[in-house]
């Protein structure tokens, strides 16, 4: 299993000011207690350090929350990262951490949710969120799936164009480092799909 540590300040590195941090400001969920029972939710999020600008909404239903708002991320950010769309879901995991429990019941204890994700490239990261509510910690690290891809996958772009350019003005010495960085890059994206969009943009 990947950890994303590595990936993700390449990434930061990449993008820089232009990394999108994703903030959740409130959620609501309806869900249908039967076998399968849809559910619905909503999820308002806000760029960090952009919290007077529009929230970013996703709605989106399914079975569950993880799957109703994953659901919201391909509705709101697949058309724009197509990436998205070949994310596996491999295993999830909810743990109570009762030592931080403030009262006797001990029901109000920090819980992780830690998801494992499989992108196209068969390579397997690991993300882990924590809060006093299984539903926020469940619904934030569905959100930081989502904000890792769609960064990944801005910055492969990135990085592309400016491979090009390195190579249009014979910058050996910038060609062996974009082509390094792309190679650690498609990694953590779907290349096949990135590469087809850039095609598209480029005729």
């Amino acid at each position: 299993m990947e950890r994303r540590t590595a990936n993700h300040t390449l990434v930061a590195n990449v993008l820089k000011a232009d990394y999108l941090k994703l903030d959740i400001a409130r959620y609501s969920i309806t869900e249908h207690v039967a076998e399968d029972g849809p559910c619905e939710a909503r999820v308002e999020l806000h760029r960090s350090g952009h919290e007077n600008e529009a929230a970013e909404v996703l709605e989106g239903s399914g079975v569950g929350v993880v799957d109703a708002v994953y659901n919201g991320l391909i509705a709101r950010f697949a058309e724009e990262f197509p990436s998205l769309t070949t994310l596996a879901f491999t295993g999830f995991r909810v743990e109570g951490h009762m030592e931080t429990s403030r009262g006797k019941a001990g029901a109000d204890a920090v819980a992780g949710v830690t998801l494992n994700v499989r992108n196209s490239e068969g390579i397997g990261f690991e993300f882990e969120a924590r809060a006093r509510s299984v539903l926020a910690a469940s619904i934030d690290a569905v959100v930081q799936v989502g904000e890792f891809f769609v960064n990944s996958e801005r910055a492969f772009i990135l990085m592309h164009r400016a491979l090009l350019d390195a190579k249009s003005r014979h910058r050996a010495d910038l060609v062996e480092r974009y082509t390094s960085q792309l190679a650690e890059l498609v990694k953590t994206t779907s290349y096949t799909q990135v590469i087809e969009r850039i095609r598209r943009e480029s005729l």
